[in-house]
């Protein structure tokens, strides 16, 4: 059985990977941890079998760390994981260019996963939008919506940034990339690629691929009905990576090498 802890545990992604971790054969979650200064901080939870204390360390052994805090907690954690050699799964977004750069420096001393989304069906549209791009071509306008519930502190999502990654490959025109529209912007130059956000409500998650050209607009849409597609996910990368050399891995990865 793998031994589980997990950062975040009081947010809303956090807990839903411990009420799904709590009931699953794999895993014997060890530590439940928050920020300081969270409300739950010294409480219970009652999660399948399990009765976990809210902590904001981590005390016990564990075999894998999930992470779902926020991108300014993820460097003190990754101290913690290279100084115990434990594998790591960051699923907490919004990281700036140095902290993404610390992350693939701690990567060369332990096992890290890092996932913008963890449903197996946001990975098979990142599959896909090199692909539409490239058969479509360049006469083919491009945009991306997406949204998220209120609560949601960065803008473009995560998984936002990773299809502009997708269609920049092999792009034959510069990419100009636009957050938001707004003033005068005059008419659309060749290349460009609109990105939206949009915040409301309690919206788990909606992305919209949207390629336009003459007499027809081709809409790839993914909307996640709840969290425990990404818990889900999230679990199944923590399994996968248990026992991994030093590395940085993603979703697709798991998803692609599963046997090996």
């Amino acid at each position: 059985m793998i031994r589980l802890a997990i950062v975040g545990a009081a947010g809303r992604m956090g807990h839903c990977v411990l009420e799904l971790a709590a009931c699953d054969d794999r895993f014997d979650v060890v530590a439940a941890i928050t920020k300081s200064g969270c409300p739950m901080v010294g409480k219970r939870l009652s999660v399948g079998s399990k009765d976990l204390l809210i902590t904001t360390t981590l005390e016990d052994e564990c075999d894998v760390l999930i992470d779902f805090s926020i991108a300014e907690a993820t460097s003190q954690w990754l101290e913690i994981c290279k100084g115990r050699a434990v594998p790591m799964v960051i699923g907490s977004t919004g990281h700036t260019d140095a902290q993404l750069t610390e992350i693939k420096l701690a990567a060369s001393e332990c096992p890290i996963l890092k996932a913008s989304n963890f449903s197996v069906g946001i990975q098979a549209v990142l599959g896909l939008l090199g692909r539409v791009k490239a058969e479509l071509g360049d006469a083919y306008d491009v945009e991306i919506v997406e949204s998220h519930h209120r609560h949601k502190v960065d803008a473009p999502s995560g998984t936002a940034l990773a299809m502009l990654d997708e269609l920049g490959v092999g792009a034959t025109v510069p990419i100009e990339v636009v957050f938001g529209r707004a003033g005068n912007v005059g008419p659309r130059p060749a290349g460009q690629i609109g990105v939206h956000s949009v915040r409301l409500g309690e919206v788990v998650g909606q992305h919209e691929i949207h390629f336009s050209g003459p007499g027809e607009t081709v809409t790839i849409r993914h909307t996640a009905h709840s969290r425990e597609a990404f818990a889900a996910g999230a679990l199944r990368a923590a399994q996968w990576i248990v026992g991994r050399p030093a590395g940085l891995f993603s979703m697709a990865d798991v998803l692609h090498h599963s046997g090996a």
